[in-house]
């Protein structure tokens, strides 16, 4: 079994629960998965351990693995503690950031676009996270990543189970104009209008549990 099968295997179950085709709290089992990828059961528990780390996937023991269900008061707490960091990261950014910063930034823009019209919903939510982790890497406090890391990790698991696939790539735009112009109250305000349109676009109504047929979901 190649690296590269293995991969493909981890992106399209993560697509898979990207596009709601896996609901919150469907099990995932390894027998069935491998039967639909037609491998052994060892690739299947890598990628799930690799899921489980993106918290996109919750192990429990003697019971299996389970797509992850984050509850909404658990969505609105993470929402909220962003919207007190990412706001005041900004500002530093705008201080602090070198022209060859911001072509980092515009470059990430470019990727981000790139997977966003090609229909790539995993690869953009990839590029978002690094966005939004390269403004903390640039806010030059480490606190800032730390914390960061985390909750976006959470956001994705969110935008994963209960989001509308709906792009912001042009917040992103903003928030590259805001640092060029060094703007630190235009960047806050941009941050925070970012984050509240997010979770304004999120879908709680999302039913949870159900009986997935894999093969059929991963059919060849």
């Amino acid at each position: 079994m190649s690296n590269k099968r293995e991969q493909e295997i981890y992106r399209e179950i993560k697509l898979a629960i990207t596009q709601h085709k896996l609901l919150p709290n469907t099990q995932l089992i390894e027998d069935a998965l491998a039967e639909a990828f037609r491998v052994s059961r060892t690739p299947i528990r890598n990628v799930l351990r690799r899921l489980a780390m993106e918290k996109l996937v919750t192990v429990i023991p003697y019971r299996g693995s389970f797509v992850s269900c984050p509850s909404v008061e658990d969505a609105r707490a993470v929402f909220e503690m962003r919207r007190v960091i990412e706001p005041s990261m900004v500002r530093k950014v705008c201080a602090a950031a070198s022209t060859e910063q911001i072509a980092q930034l515009r470059e990430l823009l470019r990727e981000e676009h790139q997977a966003s019209h090609a229909g790539d919903v995993v690869g953009a939510l990839d590029v978002t996270v690094d966005f939004h982790l390269k403004l903390a890497e640039l806010a030059h406090n480490s606190y800032y990543y730390t914390f960061l890391e985390e909750l976006i990790s959470l956001t994705s698991v969110i935008i994963a189970l209960y989001g509308t696939n709906q792009a912001f790539c042009r917040d992103h735009e903003e928030l590259v104009e805001a640092i060029m112009l060094k703007d630190g109250n235009l960047a806050a305000r941009v941050m925070t209008d970012h984050l509240l349109q997010i979770e304004r676009s999120l879908d709680f109504s999302i039913a949870t549990g159900s009986v997935a047929n894999l093969s059929e979901i991963f059919q060849s």
